[in-house]
């Protein structure tokens, strides 16, 4: 058998949640071969001028912060560094809220300190709770990290730990409120919920789903405590960082190879068979990040999976929230109207009031683009100025839409005009400088695009799969297989689809360390 066709593990999928798990198992003395259908890897870290020659931006996933608390990945991300990995962090503007109300817009700083006094601008009670609720954080960060970052416990535990207390009991009340409900119930200033609101609503939950209350006390704090990074040179750096390090290690990394079907033999994965026929055997385990439709309906033999299972997996929900989104080229940054410390910010979320976000999410489940949306925007050039020529600057300016629409028309007919007349527009209210003076180029992604760019985009949905408590933890990807083991033996699954889901989180190192486990490899 050749070097180059068989290997310890084999990995269908060149994403970062696949990339992490091959660089700790490449880091244990296993050799893998990553297998991507594209002529590049990364997945939705991907860095591409589509705008203006020399103008590179980050086509989908691009802050960096979950993968700064993986403990798994810190002895990988010290290594990364001498195969070309460099972290730009901000060192204390993270997120600028703009209002255009008449306040002066919240900045969250790393600094709590700082952050709270922007709050109480607005009203000094929501700073004094947004301080507990911060504070709250040391007592559960431990357990927060562990919970993150290892395969999800069963949904009693955390019940029967808080049920035995008053204040438990307090407290999983509050986790089982709804996003909309907790802001409603923790704050009082309507621009201040609308700020909170917005946050927690990022995963690509509903305002109104139960459950997500637990969300804050991890969302708010974290940024205090991790910060905000992105790779110098683009989000596209981390995965060829990580090729390198895998390739380093005995390795392959094998682009433009799409794989045709799992090799299964007696109900065991022995590796993938490729589209141009080539055959790629894995001596231990195979690994699947693809989405679970592309895994158990496509790629495996229908024979080796029980009909109840496949029901399962014909019945995973990916959602109807897609993203409209555009990038920009531009000779200068955005100018907020609410001053310089809030143009400092590279990322901003920019939102008027809870009533705006919730006619939103109305419009989206009526098939509607949204006429008055909120947005998310980022110049990162603002931190690294190599991603543009000098002095120019890219933006990227994104909110959430339907991914049907009820005219019956599809995004690819509709998405330049929506992105001109209505998400520019909207952006121009706070940042009027962004005109056709200084918009040197533009590309706009949406549903059709997004699904073209990437196959586990399934409908234009990025976050892989709906976040509703039937799909959350222990039932994720699917109830008796949220241990990222498939029913196929040797078949494991890594990607956003599984916990703790979408993000830049390489939470493929999970997947890693259970098949070390099954494999009898020691940890260290």
């Amino acid at each position: 058998m050749s070097a180059d066709t068989e290997f310890d593990v084999v990995l269908a999928g060149g994403g970062v949640n696949a990339l992490a798990c091959a660089c700790v198992l490449a880091r244990h003395e296993l050799r893998v071969a990553v297998i991507e259908r594209n002529p590049w890897i990364g997945g939705g870290a991907i860095t591409r001028e589509v705008t203006v020659p020399g103008f590179r931006h980050d086509l989908y996933g691009s802050s960096h912060v979950w993968i700064h608390a993986n403990p798994e990945l810190q002895p990988v991300l010290a290594e990364l560094k001498a195969h070309g990995l460099r972290y730009l962090w901000s060192e204390d503007h993270i997120t600028g809220h703009p209002d255009k109300g008449g306040g002066p817009g919240i900045i969250i700083y790393r600094s709590i300190d700082k952050t709270c006094e922007s709050i109480a601008a607005y009203s000094r009670a929501d700073a004094r709770r947004y301080r507990r609720v911060y504070d709250d954080f040391s007592a559960i960060r431990e357990g927060f990290i562990k919970a993150f970052f290892s395969p999800p416990a069963p949904p009693s535990l955390m019940t029967r730990a808080l049920e035995r207390s008053r204040e438990g009991l307090r407290r999983l009340r509050e986790f089982s409120l709804s996003a909309r409900a907790w802001v409603e119930q923790n704050f009082e200033n309507d621009f201040i919920r609308a700020v909170m609101l917005n946050w927690a609503l990022a995963p690509q939950i509903l305002p109104e789903q139960e459950g997500a209350g637990q969300s804050f006390y991890i969302m708010i704090p974290a940024i205090h405590v991790y910060g905000q990074a992105i790779p110098a040179g683009g989000s596209q750096e981390l995965p060829l960082a990580m090729g390198r390090y895998i390739e380093a290690r005995g390795g392959r990394i094998l682009t433009s190879a799409p794989v045709q079907r799992f090799l299964i033999e007696g109900n065991t994965a022995k590796g993938v068979v490729l589209e141009d026929g080539r055959t790629i055997r894995a001596r231990r385990a195979v690994v699947s990040a693809l989405d679970p439709k592309q895994s158990f309906l496509k790629l495996t033999p229908q024979e080796q999976l029980a009909p109840e299972f496949l029901e399962l997996v014909r019945g995973y929900s990916f959602g109807k929230i897609s993203i409209c989104r555009i990038h920009l080229a531009l000779s200068e940054a955005p100018r907020f109207n609410n001053g310089a410390d809030m143009s400092r910010c590279a990322f901003h979320r920019i939102v008027d009031s809870t009533a705006q976000m919730i006619r939103q999410y109305a419009q989206i489940a009526e098939g509607v683009a949204p006429t008055d949306p909120f947005l998310w925007s980022a110049c990162w050039t603002l931190m690294d100025p190599s991603r543009a020529p000098p002095g120019k600057h890219t933006l990227i300016c994104d909110t959430f839409v339907p991914n049907w629409l009820a005219t019956g028309e599809s995004w690819a007919q509709i998405q330049e005009r929506y992105a001109s007349e209505v998400l520019l527009k909207k952006l121009q209210q706070y940042a009027p400088n962004i005109d056709e003076r200084t918009i040197l180029g533009r590309w706009v992604d949406a549903r059709e695009s997004l699904e073209a760019a990437n196959p586990s985009f399934v409908d234009g949905t990025t976050n892989g799969g709906e976040r509703i408590q039937a799909q959350l933890g222990y039932f994720r990807p699917f109830p008796g297989y949220a241990h990222y083991r498939s029913p196929v033996r040797q078949l494991y699954m890594t990607g956003p689809h599984c916990h703790p889901g979408g993000g830049i989180s390489g939470a493929g190192s999970i997947t890693a360390r259970v098949l070390l486990q099954d494999a009898g490899i020691a940890a260290r």
